[in-house]
């Protein structure tokens, strides 16, 4: 995967990835999850996750346990993404940040910013997110 901002096609869902994950385990876990978002991959977004994982969306539910994300996940298939922007990935010791903008097939855009903890140092599973959302009027 190019991380220089090229657009790249994936099961029609374009990618635009502005984050350079260069040699950071934890970058390229965190790059991969929102593709897995963006392609609406339950298994892909579960196998990121600690079995006790903590998913809370700001304003709207707090998710606790690999069943209820994966209930939530269910929910969330019928949504189309078409495009995908990462703006930035951001790690540091247990910590990570992603944020971008996600389109759906619908055309409607949702900027994002989501918190990640890492279970280990290691950060090869993550045990909490929480999410931020802010809808975008056309055009922006």
């Amino acid at each position: 995967m190019r991380a220089d901002g090229a657009l790249l096609q994936t099961d029609m869902t374009k990618l635009a990835i502005h984050a350079d994950c260069g040699n950071s385990p934890k970058k390229l876990l965190l790059r991969d999850l929102n593709i897995a978002f963006a392609q609406a991959n339950v298994q892909g977004i579960l196998d990121c996750f600690t079995g006790d994982i903590r998913w809370q969306i700001i304003g709207e539910a707090d998710l606790r346990g690999n069943e209820a994300v994966s209930a939530a996940l269910e929910a969330m298939k019928g949504i189309v993404t078409s495009e995908l922007v990462i703006l930035s990935i951001i790690t540091h010791g247990s910590e990570g940040v992603v944020n971008g903008v996600i389109t759906t097939g619908q055309g409607g855009a949702l900027a994002f910013c989501d918190v990640y903890r890492f279970a280990s140092p290691s950060g090869d599973k993550i045990n909490s997110m929480m999410s931020y959302a802010v809808h975008l009027n056309s055009g922006d």
